[in-house]
């Protein structure tokens, strides 16, 4: 009952005390392949100013009006779609052998186990523009329960904590495009990013136990929340303090930037396809490509969600090596093994790869209403204990 009651008397009140959200009763839900149509049923204060800066947002896309916005792939899809490019992604091989040493008393014993590396999807990262607007539908409940939801008290409070910061340019509860002016083009975007244990990972850790050792598990939680944006307010949207890091404040060298890797004339590296600079790691990017914009966001917090120690609100997936098992190391752009991409929405891939795309790929990658779905996968590598000791492996 309290879940009703909030799910209709709060988004009343809202609506009733601020015309920048307003939506007409009629929109109930809005037609994806009449966006225009849905621009120019928006009413309110927002849809002015954003029309003074040269640009058109289509806030109806971004949900309902009653915040009963359903999401657009559900957990029984991300499985589903997890499993059936399993064998594409798993990048299965054999690497070396590992040798074991089992010893009572005086007598030792020896033992031997293929070494295997395959890959692993450890996590479903979802980046979107608007808050209450996740694309995966099961999440929105998790940030509920998780506060990190943008009306949870914590995100109200460690927002309010900034009274000062100026959010006239992007909404302070979710991302949109925007310009500076009509003659002055900023493409600023602001991207919400979560990362949950992927849903499938139970299912694909028993097929793994099921043959034997020949194929690694992995060690994340389904459904566990391993990065919510909006509990990071303060690192996601103001960049404290990752803005005082030496990478953030060199712009014109693009070693810590994403794309393809290159030289120039003077022997400094470059990047082509470029999509953006890593650091610092926020929500804000400043690109053309909207489909750009939500790559780099992804890619930044699985960046630091594979390390440790970052100056960030989240869960770690790094792990320490233990005799059979050895999981990849932090993601890194040029090293595929340590973080591989497959796309759940809006395009749905039967397999993996890394960032960035290529122009021909990207065409039909990107989404309309601004939400994407990825599962990240690793590769690990492993062996069967077959022993007391490890003591020596190869591969």
């Amino acid at each position: 009952m309290r879940k009703v009651f909030l799910a209709v008397v709060v988004p009343l009140l809202i609506c009733v005390s601020s015309l920048a959200f307003s939506y007409p009763d009629s929109w109930e839900n809005f037609d994806p392949n009449n966006l225009d149509g849905a621009r120019d049923e928006t009413i309110g204060n927002t849809q002015e100013l954003l029309e003074e800066r040269g640009t058109i947002e289509c806030i109806a896309c971004h949900g309902e009006q009653d915040d009963e916005y359903e999401g657009v792939i559900t957990t029984t899809e991300i499985v589903t779609e997890t499993m059936s490019a399993a064998l594409a992604c798993l990048d299965w091989e054999v690497r070396g052998i590992c040798i074991w040493m089992t010893c009572v008393l005086v007598a030792c014993e020896f033992d031997f186990s293929v070494k295997v590396k395959n890959f692993v999807p450890e996590l479903t990262i979802q980046s979107y523009d608007r808050a209450n607007g996740e694309p995966w539908t099961e999440s929105q409940d998790l940030n509920q329960v998780s506060q990190g939801d943008a009306d949870s008290s914590w995100v109200t409070t460690i927002i309010s904590w900034i009274e000062d910061y100026n959010v006239g340019n992007v909404g302070i509860r979710g991302g949109v495009s925007t310009e500076g002016s009509k003659k002055q083009h900023a493409n600023l975007h602001f991207k919400l990013v979560d990362a949950y244990g992927n849903p499938a990972i139970t299912a694909f850790n028993s097929l793994a136990s099921s043959v034997g050792g020949y194929v690694c598990e992995g060690t994340t939680t389904m459904f566990f929340p391993y990065f919510i944006s909006n509990l990071d307010s303060i690192a996601w949207r103001w960049d404290v303090p990752e803005m005082f890091y030496p990478m953030s404040w060199l712009p014109l060298i693009q070693t810590w930037d994403l794309g393809n890797g290159g030289t120039d004339i003077y022997g400094f590296e470059t990047k082509t396809n470029n999509y953006g600079a890593i650091y610092p790691r926020h929500g804000f990017m400043t690109s053309q490509d909207p489909l750009k914009a939500a790559v780099l966001s992804a890619f930044r917090s699985a960046h630091f969600i594979t390390r440790s120690g970052e100056p960030h609100l989240y869960f770690s997936i790094d792990e320490d090596d233990e005799p059979g098992y050895w999981p990849p190391g932090p993601l890194d752009q040029d090293d595929k093994d340590t973080g591989q991409w497959q796309m759940l929405y809006p395009y749905e891939e039967d397999g993996c790869r890394s960032f960035p795309y290529s122009d021909n790929e990207s065409s039909r990658r990107r989404s309309q209403d601004g939400s994407y779905v990825w599962n990240f996968w690793r590769a690990f590598k492993c062996c069967e204990q077959e022993g007391a000791i490890l003591i020596f492996h190869s591969g």
